[in-house]
């Protein structure tokens, strides 16, 4: 059985000299059952994202686990942004750096800073931080790279899964299957983590991050909306 890391390590995109918006979708694992998305509803969500966090053009924004790129890819349709990344798989960094070829991208685990020498207006996660090993991990990665926000700078976790919701998820995964311990067996290796939403607003502010908000999936139709959050702060 594979891991996620062994995974991740194997996407790429095909063709590198023609890249489409949905090929880096699909490239970052957004293309099965519930957890699908279209070009067309990827860019609602990001500019939802955009409205929410106040993005300006020619701000410095950071992904933590950019995979392919496409969050960075869409924000660029939108705005004029300088992008930076940050990835373990080498293989999608390739295909972010082919995708965005003004943005900067590095291959290194998430919990480390990188040698960008440079504060950020913006820093976010989408969809990535439930397969970190541990919260102790995520609490790593937050305090190491909110240090790295200019003051009034804006930090988001994007599709966190929601503790309240875990037992219905995996009941309503487990329907898939004629045979229940099958899903145990094919997940066994590849668990999320899930997150208490009053218990990340805590450490949020603990951390000195201000102005701490949750809030929804704009696209309902995306099958894991109802059983995640999304959460917004703002360095002082």
């Amino acid at each position: 059985m594979q891991t996620w890391k062994q995974i991740w390590l194997k996407k790429s995109v095909r063709n590198l000299s023609n890249i489409t918006l949905q090929d880096l979708i699909v490239a970052s694992g957004f293309n099965t059952g519930v957890g699908s998305y279209n070009a067309k509803n990827w860019r609602i969500m990001v500019a939802d994202f955009c409205r929410k966090i106040a993005l300006q053009p020619d701000c410095k924004i950071l992904e933590i686990g950019c995979g392919s790129g496409a969050f960075l890819y869409a924000i660029n349709e939108i705005y004029n942004v300088e992008s930076y990344g940050i990835d373990y798989s080498e293989s999608l960094i390739e295909v972010a750096k082919a995708a965005i070829p003004k943005g900067k991208f590095k291959a290194q685990p998430a919990n480390q800073l990188s040698d960008f020498k440079t504060s950020f207006d913006i820093i976010f996660s989408h969809s990535v931080f439930f397969y970190f090993p541990d919260h102790e991990y995520v609490k790593k990665v937050i305090s190491t790279w909110t240090k790295n926000l200019s003051s009034g700078g804006k930090f988001a976790l994007m599709d966190l899964p929601d503790e309240k919701h875990e037992a219905t998820y995996h009941s309503e995964r487990m329907q898939e299957y004629k045979d229940p311990s099958k899903y145990e067996d094919d997940y066994k290796d590849l668990r999320h983590l899930f997150f208490n939403k009053e218990g990340m607003i805590q450490y949020l502010e603990s951390i000195g991050m201000e102005n701490v908000q949750l809030f929804p999936h704009v696209v309902t139709s995306y099958g894991n909306a109802r059983f995640r959050f999304n959460i917004i702060c703002t360095k002082p």
